[in-house]
Formats: C-alpha cells, structure tokens, sequence
C-alpha cells in the first residue's frame, strides 16, 4: 500500500491551545514519598518520579517562554480540564506525550492541527513531532513556516441502548477501542456483526484499532502493524473460547468503516467500551449494542523525517 505523503501546513495567524500533562509526581508524589521515608519504597522510585517532573516543567517553562517573546496568544490549560468551546484555535499543542495527545486528540473536531511535544525523555512519544530540545524550531514552524503534517484515521463508536430510542456517540478515536466484561477476570460475552456475518462468542473482549495504534495494544494481542496510511480498521478478538458448540470462524481482521456494518451486541451483564486506554469509557449493559463508524481525520504534525510504518 502507498503511503500518503507529508504534506505542510503553514498557519497565517497563530492562537494556540496548550494542553499540558499533570506528572505522575503531582498525582502521587505523597503518597511515594511516605513510602520511601518508611522504607517500603526505593529512593530510586521517587528520584525517576522527580527528574521526569523537572523534564516536563523544564520543557513546559521554555515553550512557554518562547511563546511570549514571539508574541504568540496561547490559552493553557490541563488535559484533565475542560474544553474552551467559546474560542477558535490554530493548532493545538500537548505537551507531555503519547497518552497527552490522544486525551487532547478527542476533543478535536474538525481540522484543526495537532501537535505533540514530548516533555521528559521518561514519556512515550510515537506521536509526538517535538521535543524539549527542538522547541525554536517547533515556534518557528508554528509562526508561518511549515508544519509537516499527515492526516490520519480515527473511528467513533455509535451505541444503541437495549429497549430505548437512545443513541450515544462517543469522541473520535485516534488509537483503539477496547470491549470487555467490566470484571477483567470474567468471560465477555456478546454477538460479533461484521455485514451479513454473525457470530456468538465468548472471549476476554475485543480490540478495534485505527492504523495509528495498530502498534499499541492490538499488536501485542497479536494483531498486524500497517502503515499510517491505512484507511482500514482492524479487530482482533483475546483469548477466544472455542469449546462446546462455539466454533468462531471470525476472531480477527479489518473492515472499512465507510462502508461495512461491524456491531457488537453486548451479552454480559456488565462491559465496558474503553477509549484509547484510559482516556474515556462507556458503561454497557445486557442488550446494548455498539456500532464502529468512521469519525473526523486528524491533521497530526510529524516529525521532519517521519514517514511511518506503525
């Protein structure tokens, strides 16, 4: 499959939204810092907690820094808060990591661009055209001059509640879904519809990526990596169970959301639909039904030399 190229897009006004992580330190410096002053932790434990913390506000610091002297209007703001729907923004930029810019990614509607920096070399980056160490050139690109961008899938999830007219969407996706039984240890079990196919299974739940996130969680299930260019969404069922009269002859593959039916009707007493890990979930009780259908392309800045197969 032939990749789409990079393309570039040039800003003629700038008004950013800076969406910032809190640090793991922030959420749970207390509680490790009374662990390691009883001995029941490793110094070590808090000294990685701390040098993230400085990485991050030390790379916070200097966007923020470059930002004012170029005199470029930006609103900051937590990935924990909520959205300023009241004002249009050229680009928004997250600073942080993978796990900041997919919570960011969700809230972004239309083609607005999209822009990660990684903040600590402790964060995970794929995502991410920036760095602490590429700030200048991250401004100057935000300025006027070129953005390399690509434009990416993300699929949304329609669901059909059991016995009632009600119909939830939820936010676009940029990685994967992930249906399951609300109790991990516990059997999921459900109706799989890909078009006229239907299939009753029982599992430990079922991944549906984008090809984003074909290297996330769904490749260490098993799943294929493809390219970013890759139009298709892909599902892989876990642990499927195959004894008695279940024989399930569908446990994997892809579909176009353009075009194919893919359901699953919930059979568990309790589930869940997660969205991109845990950025979002939706309670799902016996009968409700979920739908995948495609959602807004991303307009995600890459890296100068990023052309990516996963």
């Amino acid at each position: 499959m032939v990749d789409r190229p990079l393309k570039s897009t040039v800003l003629s006004t700038v008004n950013l939204l800076v969406v910032r992580k809190t640090t793991n330190l922030e959420w749970h410096g207390g509680v490790i810092r009374r662990e390691v002053a009883a001995g029941r932790m490793p110094a070590e434990d808090l000294a990685r907690l701390q040098r993230a913390h400085d990485e991050h506000y030390q790379t916070l610091d200097g966007l923020r820094a470059r930002l004012l002297s170029q005199q470029i209007a930006f609103v900051e703001i937590t990935r924990e808060c909520d959205w300023p729907r009241s004002q249009k923004f050229d680009a928004v930029v997250t600073v942080g990591g993978d796990g900041t810019l997919l919570a960011a990614s969700h809230s972004v509607l239309d083609d607005t661009l999209t822009v990660g920096v990684r903040s600590s070399r402790s964060s995970v980056g794929h995502l991410c055209a920036y760095d602490g160490a590429s700030l200048d050139l991250l401004v100057e690109d935000l300025k006027g001059r070129r953005c390399r961008t690509k434009r990416v899938t993300r699929i949304k999830a329609m669901i059909r509640r059991a016995g009632s007219t009600e119909t939830l969407e939820t936010e676009p996706v940029l990685n994967d879904f992930l249906y399951c039984n609300l109790n991990p240890a516990a059997t999921t079990r459900y109706l799989l519809r890909i078009n006229d196919h239907v299939e009753e299974q029982k599992s430990s739940g079922i991944w549906v990526a984008t090809a984003v996130g074909s290297s996330a969680a769904i490749a260490g299930a098993g799943g294929q990596t493809v390219p970013w260019s890759d139009r298709r969404i892909q599902f892989r069922v876990r642990e499927v169970f195959s004894g008695g009269r279940m024989k399930p002859d569908v446990t994997s593959g892809f579909f176009d959301p353009t075009k194919d039916t893919t359901e699953i009707e919930n059979r568990s007493e309790r589930a869940f639909l997660a969205l991109d890990g845990q950025h979002g979930e939706v309670p799902l009780n016996l009968g409700d039904t979920v739908r995948f259908c495609a959602a807004p392309e991303l307009v995600l800045a890459v890296a100068e030399a990023a052309a990516p197969a996963n």
